[in-house]
């Protein structure tokens, strides 16, 4: 090989090198990108909550009184109720598809989801509608929403800067599962608190997910064939008048593995 040659093959070696480290470079700008737009709609909605939260409390006192004795005005219930339609209005404005919020204490899991019309539309799509390696936590296409579907499915990437539903790999450490218990699912006009009973990682290629039911008693035998698949146990009775939610993300135990995590609603503890 002439002295040419191998200063052309040693600059195609370098070039090569470069472009792989720009794009390296540029992948974790990316993540990091997608994890900072998201911080923000979550410092946002904190905001939000606290706003809330000022409008539930009772009006000041006041000298002019209805016959009955109340303040002149709404009640603090409507006032809260308003309000709530008002700030999740800003997020449809935003975004049509939002469908609400999940936050799991412990965890950095705290997100919108949305719905579409199929389970493609968010894997690479932010809340904004930009493309992200991150995606969107979504709800699956065949869930109503805003509670009123037996069973609810949300996905969402198991990213490597710990980010979306990496977390819910936590899950499959004993202490991490008995310490971080509870799920709170905000539709457009309430909140919800689930309580996690089963986490497992399986292979996608070995489940189908049932959403409706003909009975309670298919119900319950479904709920109870989760809790048997928990890596996990604990002291929770499963009943027909729960609702289920499911929570899935992709994780690496097994090959094409996904790890899930059941909760069923609860009163709030």
């Amino acid at each position: 090989m002439t002295s040419s040659n191998k200063k052309k093959l040693l600059n195609g070696i370098i070039a090569a090198a470069m472009l792989l480290l720009a794009g390296t470079a540029y992948v974790a700008w990316e993540r990091a990108q997608a994890q900072n737009n998201y911080e923000r709609l979550s410092e946002h909605r904190a905001d939000q909550l606290v706003q809330e939260a000022s409008a539930a409390l009772p009006p000041p006192a006041s000298s002019e009184t209805d016959p009955t004795g109340s303040a002149e005005g709404s009640s603090s219930s409507e006032s809260s109720y308003v309000y709530k339609e008002n700030i999740n209005k800003k997020w449809l404005d935003i975004n049509p598809d939002f469908m609400g919020w999940l936050q799991i204490p412990g965890t950095n899991i705290d997100y919108p989801f949305v719905r579409s019309k199929d389970n493609q539309d968010y894997l690479k799509r932010d809340f904004n509608g930009n493309y992200s390696e991150a995606g969107t936590l979504f709800m699956d296409y065949r869930n109503l929403g805003n509670f009123n579907d037996p069973h609810t499915l949300i996905y969402g990437h198991n990213m490597k800067n710990k980010s979306m539903f990496q977390n819910l790999t936590y899950y499959q450490d004993l202490d991490f599962f008995s310490q971080n218990q509870h799920i709170q699912l905000s539709g457009l006009f309430e909140t919800r608190t689930y309580k996690i009973f089963s986490v497992y990682e399986i292979s996608a290629d070995d489940y189908v997910f049932t959403l409706h039911f003909e009975n309670d008693t298919e119900y319950l035998t479904y709920l109870n064939g989760l809790e048997d698949l928990s890596l996990h146990r604990q002291d929770l009775i499963l009943e027909t008048g729960q609702r289920l939610l499911t929570l899935v993300t992709c994780s690496y135990g097994v090959n094409n593995g996904r790890t899930i995590v059941h909760a069923v609603e609860v009163s709030e503890e």
